[in-house]
């Protein structure tokens, strides 16, 4: 990953005082869990996109990234900077199902932990919320494993939000997971 594309978005992103924070695969190597992730995520509050895409489109060249099924994020948007996927999401969401949306809350309990480049604050949001989100997408890059595993050596540290995760009409084996990640 390449720290100073992220130091300059996180930056920026500070600078417009919006809501994001860091997900995916960066964040799964913050806590050693990936060697080297091949993009950026950052979820965002989708009220913020106007400006996030200003700023963007003066750092980096805007890449049409559709929406794919079942995802069904307001706000799905990303830039090539220096060679560096940056993928950003607003209100993001996935259709479980019979009607059923799984929605990955990005608020102040959400944004759990930070990390600094170069006295730059980059937000991170939770391990505990990105297992719901892996396990909810059938865990394509299986990263369910790798959670769990992190979790029974380090413990939950936000138990608050797979419990919130819990209040939302998911399917059973997600529930089961996270009741048991609870237990």
């Amino acid at each position: 990953m390449n720290k100073k594309i992220l130091k300059q978005i996180a930056d920026g992103l500070n600078k417009l005082n919006c809501t994001w924070a860091i997900g995916g695969s960066v964040l799964l190597n913050h806590y050693n869990l990936v060697k080297k992730p091949n993009d950026i995520d950052i979820l965002i509050d989708p009220n913020d996109t106007s400006k996030i895409k200003d700023f963007m489109d003066s750092i980096g060249t805007p890449v049409e990234l559709p929406s794919k099924e079942p995802f069904r994020t307001k706000e799905f948007f990303g830039y090539i900077v220096d060679d560096t996927m940056i993928e950003f999401m607003g209100d993001f969401k996935i259709d479980i199902g019979d009607n059923n949306i799984y929605r990955f809350v990005l608020d102040k309990d959400a944004i759990v932990n930070k990390m600094f480049v170069d006295n730059t604050t980059v937000y991170l949001t939770s391990l505990e919320d990105w297992i719901v989100a892996y396990k909810v997408m059938n865990d394509p890059k299986k990263r369910v494993v790798l959670l769990k595993e992190y979790f029974v050596k380090e413990g939950i540290k936000h138990k608050h939000l797979l419990e919130r995760n819990l209040l939302q009409d998911l399917p059973k084996d997600v529930k089961e997971l996270i009741i048991d990640l609870l237990n």
